[in-house]
């Protein structure tokens, strides 16, 4: 009897000891990529519900402009061998409806695929105005933008197919650096104005 005592207290005794034992085992470091500390100052075990951790919004696409509306156009571009020239199907946004020719124009300076060239690279639009149904246009163009003469024939004709499918627009004025030109890149004749094609 003394004996079994003996035996259940030594038992309790253990026990106690590895209790005691697992009170004292070192924390885990706060800060560490594993516990990052918790603003209470406790190290916040990893799947515990701790706290949240957020994460950055994902990035999304600039909302459309409610004041600005949608126009589907037609501009012209080279083809890669600059034999001829390739209509594609674009979309500008406009605030006002007179935006729509610079838009259309600025369509014409950079090319939509690898298959077509833009014709217009190198130009910068100074004024582009309507009046009287004339499409007024001052331009200045960088050495960049010159062109042979097969380039610079097929560059006035995308200039009269894109800007001619506004069917307000009855002629185009084409100024360069504010003066007439008899040719905008010594090739071809530029007229004064070019007239819409009666065909």
């Amino acid at each position: 009897m003394h004996k079994t005592w003996q035996k259940g207290m030594a038992a309790a005794a253990i026990a106690a000891l590895l209790l005691a034992g697992c009170g004292t085992s070192k924390a885990p470091l706060q800060g560490t990529a594993e516990t990052p500390p918790s603003k209470s100052g406790q190290a916040v075990q990893p799947g515990t519900g701790g706290e949240k951790t957020t994460t950055p919004p994902e990035t999304s696409a600039p909302k459309p402009d409610p004041d600005k509306k949608e126009l589907k156009i037609k501009a012209y571009y080279s083809d890669a061998q600059l034999e001829k020239l390739v209509p594609k199907d674009v979309t500008i946004h406009i605030k006002q409806d007179q935006d729509k020719y610079l838009a259309a124009l600025n369509q014409l300076k950079k090319s939509p695929d690898d298959n077509t060239i833009p014709l217009f690279k190198g130009f910068t639009y100074k004024n582009v105005a309507l009046k009287d149904g004339q499409l007024n246009l001052d331009v200045s163009i960088a050495d960049e933008g010159r062109l042979g003469s097969g380039g610079e024939e097929m560059l006035l004709d995308a200039l009269q197919k894109t800007m001619f499918q506004f069917s307000e627009v009855k002629s185009i004025e084409v100024l360069v650096d504010g003066k007439q030109v008899e040719s905008l890149m010594g090739h071809m004749d530029l007229p004064h104005p070019i007239k819409r094609s009666q065909s």
